[in-house]
């Protein structure tokens, strides 16, 4: 599913199936964003969402990086606590 895909009304959290994220949710990256970042890619890796800004998610990767992501390059997942609201 493309990176643009539209958000509905109300909620600006929610992922690339249109899944709601919640706050301590497990994630996915699985759209890159095609921007070049020193960091790396993170594509599929997991996090745990442990904050909002006003157009992005902040979420801790396994490596304990917390990175800036817009909620639509994520995937909920739902066999993590939290995760499928």
């Amino acid at each position: 599913m493309p990176a643009h895909t539209p958000r509905l009304a109300g909620d600006p959290w929610r992922d690339v199936d249109g899944t709601h994220i919640s706050l301590f949710c497990h994630v996915e990256r699985v759209v890159e964003d095609g921007e070049p970042t020193v960091l790396g890619s993170w594509l599929h890796q997991h996090g745990q969402v442990v904050g909002q800004g006003l157009d992005s998610l902040y979420v801790c990767f396994l490596s304990d990086r917390v990175i800036s992501v817009r909620p639509q390059l994520l995937r909920v997942l739902d066999d993590a606590p939290g995760g499928g609201d």
